[in-house]
């Protein structure tokens, strides 16, 4: 396999353990890369021209391709953002309104910082508390399914830990979330690179995971979202390519609400 991996030609006795952290590219991905930029380069969605048609397409191929992934129902039920981390706080930002206080959010000891600070952070916002689930002596997850009540909104939960390397076992906390009305939102950018995922198998919400742990160039990362949770939720960012009109005290985003004063 190494000689798919240009830097081990270049540096035959490097051994590189580091993956969880982020991953070495492949030649194919580097030449991906390359002929884009060499030959597709423009911007997507908005021109006229057959250089930004064709790389609307390629844009578009690429959604499909990573709905089928990770066995997403519809192509834009699959959001673009920067990493998984970006991901994360999209939910936090979009969701914010959805918290009282009193509400709770729970987490597990197995997660990497980025799925506890957006959290912490939308604690001090909103007055939420944080449960955690507990580890075990042998570094599993310590499920209790009596730890989620009715005040429960949200579990954010790792797919794998980036430390351990232990897969949880999601079926029955997406399952137990959902008795209690809560949405589930799993960090998978250890778990897409070790094991097959289908989020409607899964059931989850949300799947958060990053492109370079998984072979892919830095500066990309992935938000699956239910599309009916997708169109509840009020635009992370505003302009360029979310619009669909604009006047001088509105504008309607690229679905289907208007947005009036900067509020949904």
């Amino acid at each position: 396999m190494k000689h798919f991996f240009p830097i081990f030609t270049q540096r035959p006795d490097l051994i590189y353990f580091d993956n969880a952290a982020t991953a070495q590219k492949p030649q194919a991905v580097l030449d991906a890369i390359q002929n884009y930029y060499t030959y597709s380069n423009s911007n997507i969605h908005r021109g006229p021209n057959f250089l930004a048609e064709e790389a609307t397409v390629l844009y578009n191929e690429a959604r499909r391709t990573v709905a089928d992934f990770i066995g997403a129902r519809e192509s834009f039920e699959v959001i673009f953002t920067r990493n998984a981390t970006e991901s994360i706080n999209l939910v936090a930002r979009s969701l914010e309104l959805m918290f009282n206080p009193g509400d709770t959010i729970v987490l597990s000891q197995l997660e990497h910082h980025s799925n506890i600070v957006p959290w912490l952070q939308l604690k001090e916002r909103r007055g939420i508390q944080l449960k955690y689930i507990p580890v075990n002596k042998e570094g599993r997850l310590d499920f209790d399914p009596a730890l989620l009540d009715e005040s429960v909104k949200l579990v954010a939960v790792t797919g794998m830990s980036n430390a351990l390397g232990t897969i949880t076992n999601l079926k029955p906390i997406i399952e137990a979330a959902h008795r209690v009305g809560a949405k589930v939102l799993v960090d998978g950018s250890q778990l897409v690179v070790h094991e097959p995922v289908n989020v409607q198998a899964l059931d989850c919400d949300f799947f958060v995971f990053t492109g370079h742990k998984l072979y892919g160039p830095t500066g990309i990362g992935v938000l699956y979202g239910k599309k009916e949770l997708l169109e509840s939720m009020p635009p992370f960012l505003g302009g360029g390519d979310m619009i669909n009109e604009v006047t001088e005290q509105s504008f309607s985003p690229a679905f289907t609400r208007t947005i009036r004063g900067g509020h949904a």
